[in-house]
């Protein structure tokens, strides 16, 4: 069953389709990788029993400069991405599958050979997450549904026109984002090999539109809800709340930077805590940040990253800086749809799904 989250995620595979509804060129590659279980806890070594194995089939759709944004990325590949997983231990996790949509830039091009980075997200499973009496060794990943993430590069060779070898290197992470603990997550370096078909070659439109020109600076309010399992008291969902107001400026044609204020409420913080005989109001649970980011803008899309730092905050176990990874895409001017991670560095701490308006 899927969690909360693997289904928010499930929306970036809509959104590469919808940023390319033109006709365009398809293609269908296939390959095979092996890699590792990366142990990033000490207490996670008993995790890895073996090499993991992965087979990936894609489908993609390669941009033809149609769009002005497509020539600032080089004439990128997007499409979804059907990976298969043995994770390295098949009697505590199994296996995995992850189904992402992805993002494929080139940062060379030539007539023979391409290299790219890519990025994809979606949903996940895993075949065998913790249980207290069956699997509690696997103290990873306590759900079957999952968020997908992957960062990698790929390097394609250009046999034919239409026939690509290609050579990949990737980071896949499972993760359910709190969701459902445990949840110290699983991630798997793994290096590949394959096949790329091209079933129809388009022609590249070489003139850039005159649209072309460095992002302007925008104010955007943003709010998102979650929800979230603390280790006290156990197995019980709770809300979680942010409210963002955000001001961009741009640096170029593909990139803004922004400064921001946040006021997030985390009701499995506020059980926690009284759990914990640490008495608290609800008002007093309520956190304020102060953040600088960073906005990557594709289209209608917007990648982002942040860090905030906490100028009021009650909770002396959190740490005093804050971080948030997400993705933005704008259906009007005006408003959008807001998919983040909230994390305290390397830990997650609650998913985010909302809305965004801009003006």
């Amino acid at each position: 069953m899927f969690t909360r989250t693997s289904v928010i995620l499930s929306t970036l595979m809509l959104i590469s389709f919808g940023l390319l509804a033109q006709e365009r060129e398809w293609g269908v590659e296939w390959s095979y990788g092996r890699g590792f279980l990366l142990p990033h806890r000490a207490i996670m070594n008993h995790l890895p029993q073996g090499p993991a194995q992965t087979v990936e089939l894609r489908i993609f759709e390669q941009t033809n400069g149609s769009k002005s944004w497509q020539h600032l990325y080089k004439l990128p590949q997007v499409g979804v991405v059907l990976k298969g997983f043995d994770l390295a231990n098949r009697d505590l996790l199994g296996f995995g599958i992850g189904i992402a949509g992805f993002f494929s830039s080139p940062v060379i091009s030539t007539d023979r050979f391409s290299w790219n980075l890519e990025i994809g997200a979606g949903p996940g499973i895993v075949s065998k997450p913790f249980h207290e009496d069956e699997n509690y060794k696997n103290i990873a990943i306590g759900s079957y549904g999952n968020a997908f993430v992957f960062l990698g590069q790929r390097f394609l060779f250009h046999a034919t026109d239409q026939l690509d070898i290609t050579c990949a290197t990737a980071f896949n992470h499972f993760s359910n984002s709190a969701f459902s603990l445990p949840n110290l997550g699983l991630n798997y370096p793994t290096v590949s090999l394959g096949m790329s078909y091209t079933f129809k070659k388009a022609q590249a439109i070489d003139t850039l539109p005159s649209s072309a020109q460095k992002q302007s600076g925008k104010w955007i309010a943003a709010f998102g809800g979650g929800l979230k399992e603390v280790p006290d008291p156990k197995y019980v969902k709770f809300p979680t709340f942010s409210l963002m107001a955000e001001r961009s400026i741009g640096l170029s044609k593909k990139s803004s930077a922004v400064v921001g204020i946040d006021i997030m409420y985390n009701a499995g913080l506020y059980a926690n805590r009284n759990a914990d005989s640490a008495t608290v109001t609800p008002v007093g649970n309520t956190q304020l940040g102060l953040k600088i980011g960073y906005n990557l803008h594709i289209d209608e899309a917007q990648l982002f990253l942040q860090a905030g730092w906490y100028a009021i905050n009650t909770n002396e176990k959190d740490d005093n800086f804050y971080h948030r990874a997400g993705m933005r895409y704008f259906f009007t001017e005006h408003f959008g749809a807001h998919i983040a991670l909230r994390t305290h560095l390397f830990r997650a701490d609650y998913f985010e799904i909302g809305m965004a308006y801009r003006f």
